[in-house]
């Protein structure tokens, strides 16, 4: 019980102090708040941003892959994407679909997908240009999943087989053709002349990590898109989605294994296409965030420790100027190790207190961002945790060094001064 009340002695010495002496107290604050906003405010948006990009990579799947001439970041072992040596790579063929299709074994579903830019939209008087316009085989949903609204449907096999006029859009384009997003369902729109039922409408996503959006895109049947456009001039993805169970690598092994057959490689080329996957998305997302939490670590740990030095030196004037107090307190029984807690427990209670600020900093900022910049945001308690940690490690160090020298002091020397 003794020590315990000695350490809350110390404890309540300390606040006393910190409180009495605001000038000294808002000096020492302002170099830990700057570090603890600088290193968590980077940590809580790059935290935002990765968890955004997988949530995106989530809806690509984890055992779906996408196979076609263009890898989607650079090839394994290199660091520069070599875009010369894909360019002339051929696209994926309607016929090279259909026969992998059937020897691919570790497939669940499959599907063939083409983007066509640049498309304009039109009903009535009423037109959207620069539409993004997605021709794609049936089991498309299989691979990117999709949420359609009341009322609404996908295309049927028989709709997809026989390139019936039907059309699902996405709910900007809806909202800007027909006003009301529900009226648009049973309408006719109009693109390259060819008139087309719109049979559902795209619940809103919001635009993913690639800066496109189901909002504002046309879902066709891939054989109606043959009949009035040229597919061979576009460059195609052939969507697998691996059966239950089936492991990524023998997945991709399955497809590469087939892809060269079809394309009758020697074993001594390169595979002239690619397979992507949403790890490896993943990968060179957290190699970079990496880099950059590293970065920008180090400028905040150099705010840091200059707040920890700031901390340091008004502890060591706070000594001189209670050096007749801490004999008077020795004198009357108090401990070295009763002295030497109460200027630590000062040390800290000013950088948690910095720390504390920072993240309060941090929290107003976003709430400014997500209702003010419609970017979801949040302080995670995570990152709460590491923010006084480093608090508190610092003050910790920042003060036992004047602590220490305080707790030394002999008792009748410190009175006579």
């Amino acid at each position: 019980m003794k020590t315990i009340r000695q350490i809350y002695e110390a404890l309540r010495m300390a606040t006393q102090s910190v409180v009495i002496n605001k000038v000294r107290t808002l000096l020492s604050l302002l170099g830990i708040t700057i570090g603890i906003f600088s290193i968590i405010s980077i940590f809580t948006v790059l935290d935002a941003v990765e968890q955004k990009i997988r949530d995106n990579v989530d809806k690509i799947g984890s055992n779906v892959m996408y196979v076609g001439k263009w890898p989607w970041t650079p090839e394994e072992g290199q660091t520069e994407y070599e875009w010369w040596k894909f360019v002339n790579r051929p696209s994926v063929s309607t016929k090279e679909f259909q026969e992998a299709s059937e020897l691919i074994k570790t497939a669940e579903s499959t599907a063939l997908a083409v983007s066509i830019y640049n498309i304009t939209i039109k009903s009535g008087n009423r037109s959207r240009k620069e539409v993004e316009l997605i021709a794609a085989t049936y089991d498309y949903p299989e691979m990117r999943p999709t949420e359609i609204r009341d009322g609404g449907r996908y295309f049927t096999p028989m709709e997809s087989n026989s390139g019936a006029q039907v059309a699902i859009i996405g709910t900007k384009l809806a909202e800007d053709l027909f006003d009301d997003v529900d009226y648009a369902i049973g309408k006719t729109i109009k693109t390259n002349n060819i008139s087309v039922t719109v049979i559902g409408v795209f619940e809103t996503e919001g635009t993913n990590m690639f800066g496109t959006s189901y909002d504002e895109q046309v879902l066709i049947p891939y054989t109606l898109a043959r009949s009035f456009v040229n597919l061979s001039w576009y460059d195609k993805d052939f969507i697998i989605k691996g059966k239950e169970g089936v492991a990524t690598a023998d997945l991709i092994d399955d497809i590469r294994s087939v892809m060269r057959r079809l394309r009758r490689l020697p074993p001594s080329a390169e595979d002239n296409f690619a397979v992507n996957e949403s790890s490896g998305i993943l990968k060179q997302v957290e190699s970079i965030f990496s880099m950059i939490n590293l970065v920008w670590g180090f400028i905040g740990g150099l705010s840091i420790l200059v707040g920890g030095f700031g901390i340091a030196n008004i502890m060591f004037v706070s000594v001189r100027e209670r050096t007749a107090l801490i004999g008077i307190q020795k004198a009357l029984g108090a401990k070295s190790y009763t002295i030497l807690l109460q200027f630590t427990f000062e040390a800290v209670l000013l950088s948690i207190a910095g720390g504390a600020i920072g993240l309060f900093l941090i929290w107003i900022g976003t709430l400014v961002a997500t209702y003010g910049f419609d970017f979801e945001i949040g302080l995670t308690l995570k990152n709460i945790v590491i923010g006084l940690g480093i608090s508190s490690a610092i003050g910790a160090v920042a003060g036992i060094f004047p602590a220490y020298s305080a707790a030394k002091m002999d008792p009748v020397r410190a009175m006579s001064k």
